[in-house]
């Protein structure tokens, strides 16, 4: 009982809700969350897809660097080694000569290719020095011997004062002397003690210097991914993509922390260079490049945006179909209705289908035959002076009218605008809103007399649908003085004679035709105005229609002006005045005003 309860309530706090709140919350909430929502989703996975791809990527990218250029210092160390273990070339070093003709002839037959002979197997080696403290060395090839130039070298001192057998070291050296131009160095530096304690005299130093271009040309085919720096133990760039901070090394090495350190948003990727102890501090970091990251991202988006733009098609393209289907009924049912008002029954023939329109035309079609049966029946009894039989069929016209629910034309209506709005199929919606409207407005409408505002309101609608049936060929216009909105009026006084303007007045009009209506005041009158620039009407044929208006016998033209003065007449009495005033291709103005005393005000 208690959920039953419920329930109930929940219908009917649901039907209390405006139709147009009920669209917009099904607008938000059945279409717009679950677009957004899925979106997200989609974009929020194929972000972290690319991330974990392009951290993937950088990890590669910067793992293959640190093997290319520890295979380029292994090799060299490796040269190291054998220089270290030929014990000729030792013995040789530490021979004094007696002259340079003496070294020349041993330099020619032992020493001149005894180093270079590894150049062409380790071509990522520029050059191989051999320094010694023997004098008697002629300075020259790939033996110098070791003056006080090189004693005053930083790589000299480095060699000398540390604890590993190897050393790598970074400097820069001017081309010439006295030059202002510098060369940058990475070598591999040994002090060449292994045969030690067999008589030396002389202190060897062997120097191996690393072709920078090819660390550069490593770091360059990386730059899509990284931007990489090989830096020193120090914090100094020796190698950066691009040769960036290397061009001007007159100013000296440019520290890393310098340029990034500051920069907390960056995810860095860095990669020792070894477990040797000569590699000790040396690393390889690697910077995301951000133009790489960027051009990603736009490619992602542009995917994800002709995803959007595939499935906005097929669902537009299914769209408009199912909508044509039911804008093309709906157009023949209002057709044909405007046609049973001018006793046209003409009967549909359309495939109806078997949904809400198609329900709704085939009951048009059985209404719109009854009545024309039961109208052609009882037009038959009534030449026949058939009284009872003329009773019999009235009242079967009774009774089959009274089987046509309104509520359930203008509730189909309403299902219809809902399907047309959820398509944004704006002008046929608006058409069925007031369609719908009006007929509520003629049930529901007990009173005979109204208020200028509802009156007006209603007319407007009325208009509307006379604007979507002319479209640009028909225009109105309205001007109300707010303070008369509230005096009552006979209920469709005003659209009467709006309906009258546009039937007669402006569907023959071959420009734009425009209705007007004003409605003022003064101080003992109301006063209303129906204004249209049809083509007029002719003199003889206006006084025939005032004339009309004051005679007690029926015409049957005229109905709707004739209606109105009557009614006028029957509710205020002598206290009411109504005129026609018409020229001929210039238009027509139906007037009337009413004794502000006689009429009652809605408070």
């Amino acid at each position: 009982m208690i959920a039953l309860h419920v329930k109930k309530g929940l219908f009917n706090f649901i039907n209390d809700i405006h139709l147009n709140s009920k669209f917009l919350m099904i607008y938000i909430f059945c279409v717009i969350v679950p677009i957004l929502t899925v979106n997200l989703i989609f974009w929020n996975r194929i972000s972290n897809d690319m991330k974990e791809r392009e951290t993937e990527n950088y990890n590669i990218s910067i793992n293959r660097v640190e093997t290319d250029i520890s295979a380029i210092l292994e090799g060299s160390v490796d040269v190291s080694h054998s220089v270290s273990s030929d014990k000729d070339l030792y013995v040789t070093m530490e021979k004094s000569f007696n002259g340079a003709r003496e070294y020349y002839e041993v330099f020619y037959d032992l020493l001149r290719d005894r180093i270079n002979m590894y150049l062409p197997i380790y071509n990522n080696i520029s050059q191989i020095i051999m320094y010694t403290s023997n004098e008697t060395i002629v300075s020259g090839g790939n033996y110098y011997s070791i003056n006080q130039r090189t004693r005053n070298a930083l790589w000299y001192k480095e060699v000398l004062s540390s604890n590993n057998k190897i050393v790598l070291y970074t400097y820069r050296d001017r081309t010439d002397a006295g030059s202002s131009n510098y060369v940058q160095y990475l070598s591999v530096l040994r002090l060449l003690n292994d045969f030690s304690g067999s008589g030396d005299r002389y202190e060897q130093i062997l120097k191996i210097d690393i072709n920078m271009n090819k660390l550069y040309n490593i770091f360059d085919r990386e730059r899509d991914y990284l931007d990489l720096f090989l830096v020193d133990p120090q914090g100094q760039i020796v190698c950066s993509s691009g040769h960036r901070y290397e061009e001007d090394l007159s100013k000296g090495y440019t520290n890393f922390n310098n340029i990034y350190g500051s920069e907390k948003n960056i995810n860095f990727f860095s990669s020792k260079l070894g477990t040797a102890g000569y590699l000790d501090g040396w690393n390889i970091i690697g910077v995301p490049n951000r133009n790489h990251m960027l051009n990603e991202s736009r490619q992602s988006n542009i995917f994800i945006a002709c995803i959007i733009f595939i499935v906005t098609l097929i669902a537009s393209f299914l769209i408009l179909i199912i909508v044509r289907s039911y804008n093309y009924r709906v157009k023949k049912l209002l057709k044909h209705m405007k046609g049973v008002e001018n006793q046209n029954f003409e009967l549909i023939e359309i495939a109806q289908g078997k949904d809400e329109i198609g329900e709704l035309v085939l009951g048009f079609n059985m209404m719109t035959s009854k009545i024309n049966t039961l109208i052609n029946d009882v037009y038959k009894l009534q030449i026949k002076k058939k009284d009872l039989e003329i009773q019999r069929v009235q009242a079967e016209l009774k009774f089959l009218q009274s089987q046509v629910d309104p509520h359930f034309l203008f509730n189909t209506l309403n299902a219809v605008m809902a399907i047309c709005v959820k398509n944004h199929y704006t002008d046929l919606t608006d058409i069925i809103k007031y369609l719908s409207k009006i007929f509520r407005r003629l049930i529901s409408w007990k009173n005979d007399l109204v208020t200028v505002g509802e009156e007006i309101s209603f007319t407007e609608m009325y208009l509307k649908i006379e604007k979507f049936r002319f479209l640009e060929r028909f225009d109105y216009q309205i001007e109300v003085d707010e303070k008369a909105l509230d005096f009552k009026v006979p209920k469709m006084s005003i659209q009467t004679l709006v309906e009258n303007a546009c039937k007669h007045g402006i569907q023959s009009n071959v420009g734009v035709g425009v209705v007007k209506i004003m409605v003022s005041q003064t101080d003992e009158f109301l006063y209303i105005d129906i204004e249209d620039n049809g083509l007029g009407i002719e003199n003889y044929k206006l006084q025939e229609i005032l004339e009309s208006l004051r005679s007690e016998e029926d015409f049957c033209e005229n109905v709707g002006i004739r209606n109105v003065y009557k009614r006028l007449h029957l509710y205020y009495a002598d206290e009411v005045e109504f005129d026609i005033k018409s020229e001929m291709n210039k238009g027509t103005i139906v007037h009337y005003g009413i004794n502000k005393n006689v009429i009652n005000i809605n408070k």
